[in-house]
């Protein structure tokens, strides 16, 4: 089989033909023929997430495609059923073998590059909303960085719990792609008074729930426009940097500041993880949540899917195709 293996921290994923697993009992073997590229699997590739695989490891945390082999005592699926999965390692190869209680049942009507960007974002915005934020209908949620991977999965997610949706992204155009994706609402970050439009479209209850995938200077601005019990959900910092904030402020405003980490979510709590994601796909064969696919490359190109992947001015998921 074929993989993108990582050797070295401060060289890129190179291609290597390994031998096929054979599923062990209770496991399946996937043909994988499509990955999502996410900012997660950039930043463990090139080892700047907080937690460091032991090298040489195949990257990848998303993946579809089709059941190949089950392992003993596997009844779950059938041979050439359309599945998808998530780990934290390994989905970047030409074959799998995983739990079948790790993966999920791709609907016939879904499409299945779109489930292969499915469980990460969509899986980190219904953790962060309903589990760790709480969120509930008619609630108005604050998005940030509402375009990326995280913040476009985070606007579909709150619009399917029945909230309203603010989105805060950078530019006109991002504005408009934020509103296509379901959006209420959308704000400027480039405009030195996104924080008072905020406030006005939350109106004076406040915003009851952040969703912050972007950090820096941004996280202190949006936690501000919090209302009363408000929470401020921090799910990365794509931003380029760890946002700071004055303690006073949770106490003024009542409010939380919550930690949102789905890899340790799925470790500590793997029966719980799996329930969650078997509600992201029934949300997507249900069309209530769709991902944006940007592009679609072949594993020779994987250098320039990387590179599209890393950058800021994409909006939609990078596929690499097995």
């Amino acid at each position: 089989m074929q993989a993108l293996r990582v050797h070295a921290f401060d060289q890129p994923p190179r291609l290597e033909t390994l031998t096929t697993p054979e599923p062990a009992a209770g496991e399946v073997r996937v043909r994988v023929r499509a990955c999502g590229i996410s900012f997660f699997d950039l930043l463990i590739a090139r080892g700047a997430y907080q937690w460091r695989p032991e090298l040489p490891f195949t990257v990848g945390s998303e993946y579809a495609g089709e059941v190949e082999a089950l392992g003993a005592g596997v009844t779950a699926f059938a041979v050439g059923d359309r599945v998808c999965g998530s780990l934290s390692i390994g989905g970047w190869a030409s074959q799998v073998c995983v739990p079948a209680t790790a993966l999920q049942p791709v609907a016939p009507q879904a499409a299945l590059d779109e489930a292969a960007v499915l469980h990460t974002p969509y899986g980190t915005a219904l953790y962060a909303l309903r589990e760790r934020g709480g969120t509930q209908p008619g609630e108005t949620v604050l998005v940030l960085g509402a375009t990326g991977s995280i913040g476009d999965a985070g606007v579909q997610t709150a619009k399917a719990l029945g909230a309203r949706v603010i989105a805060a992204v950078s530019g006109p155009a991002k504005q408009a792609q934020a509103r296509q994706a379901g959006a209420d609402e959308a704000v400027d970050m480039q405009s030195a008074a996104w924080k008072d439009e905020v406030k006005s479209l939350a109106g004076p209850r406040g915003v009851d729930v952040v969703l912050d995938p972007v950090g820096g200077e941004a996280m202190d601005t949006a936690f501000r426009t919090l209302g009363w019990g408000g929470r401020h959900l921090v799910v990365g910092f794509a931003g380029g940097s760890i946002g700071t904030l004055r303690a006073n402020l949770c106490i003024v405003k009542g409010a939380s500041l919550i930690g949102v980490d789905l890899r340790q979510f799925r470790e500590r709590q793997p029966e719980s993880m799996r329930r969650l994601l078997a509600d992201v796909t029934a949300l997507h064969g249900q069309g209530r949540i769709r991902p944006r696919i940007a592009a679609h490359f072949p594993l020779s190109q994987a250098t320039e899917a990387f590179a599209m992947a890393g950058a800021r001015t994409t909006t939609g998921r990078v596929i690499l195709d097995f």
